[in-house]
């Protein structure tokens, strides 16, 4: 699988994926057009949640109607990132407590989830479209450029 991710301009990124345009703003802040990426990653765990919970539910009978998953997040330092992620779940019910426990094992499935809780390997590789020169290659020069008068 694979994801491509284009910068548009200012701090706007975007994907065009099979099922529409997804556009990002890298450091949007409350009232801004597009969603920063912390607020995306959030939207993908919650609806990865959501997902499975309305899978097993659909195969036992139980209401998810009116599900509606919260997402409290917040930064942590050194290094900046996320730090916590409180997510609540609430259901229409009537819900047994058997029935609560199986949903929130259910809800820990998620691929996004689990994906958050067991870092994948990521491999960083940079390609440049226009090498600069090697310094000290012909036609290049260490030395300053005079000042203009």
């Amino acid at each position: 699988m694979a994801t491509v991710v284009r910068y548009e301009h200012g701090m706007l990124f975007c994907s065009d994926l099979e099922s529409g345009r997804v556009t990002c703003d890298a450091f949007s802040e409350k009232g801004k057009e597009y969603p920063s990426a912390p607020e995306l990653l959030m939207v993908s765990l919650g609806s990865c949640i959501g997902a499975v919970i309305v899978t097993y539910s659909d195969r036992h009978g139980i209401n998810y109607e009116g599900m509606e998953i919260s997402l409290d997040w917040q930064l942590a330092h050194h290094p900046y990132r996320i730090g916590r992620i409180d997510v609540t779940v609430q259901m229409p019910g009537p819900l047994t407590p058997e029935q609560i426990e199986i949903l929130k094992r259910v809800a820990d499935q998620c691929l996004i989830h689990a994906t958050l809780l067991n870092p994948p390997e990521i491999n960083l590789d940079l390609h440049v479209a226009e090498p600069a020169p090697a310094e000290g290659a012909p036609g290049t020069s260490t030395a300053k450029e005079p000042k203009s008068p």
